[in-house]
């Protein structure tokens, strides 16, 4: 499933927030929230995390950092579900983390969601921060070198 988009919502205080209808997909109902430093949430649904699991265990069975670096994601990761009207309940001490009260900002980042507190999200700041990391993404091959054009091209970097 592909994620993209901006939305404005509030969360309710039960800590649910409701999910676009497009970003639900049949049948996906479980996700996982991890926090991003103390700036967003960022939620994925099961399957796609453990694919990325899948990868970083292919290095992690002989590197004790990465065995250590998984096992911290793993304890800041909460399971959440969607209900039958469509909503998260996400966890209070993740929300409090990031600095969301009642209003929040879901954003479509393809392969996941990001939520953040509406005053945390300014793209003119992400623009700039994100040219070091398509240099990054140009070295990583060239395959990838077209994914970095790609993102350039949209962002008028």
């Amino acid at each position: 499933m592909i994620f993209v988009g901006e939305y404005d919502y509030c969360v309710d205080p039960q800590g649910r927030v409701s999910l676009p209808g497009e970003w639900r997909g049949e049948g996906e109902s479980s996700w996982i929230a991890l926090p991003e430093n103390d700036s967003a949430l960022l939620l994925m649904n099961e399957s796609t995390l453990l694919g990325f699991f899948a990868e970083l265990q292919k290095f992690s069975v002989a590197d004790p950092s990465l065995r250590l670096a998984a096992a911290r994601l793993g304890s800041l990761a909460r399971s959440c579900r969607c209900d039958r009207q469509g909503r998260l309940t996400l966890a209070k001490n993740q929300l409090e983390t990031v600095g969301i009260t009642k209003n929040i900002k879901l954003i479509g980042a393809v392969t996941h969601i990001r939520f953040c507190a509406p005053e945390k999200w300014n793209p003119a700041e992400v623009d700039s921060r994100i040219g070091n990391a398509l240099g990054t993404v140009t070295q990583l091959g060239n395959d990838n070198g077209a994914l970095a054009a790609l993102v350039e091209g949209v962002l008028d970097l």
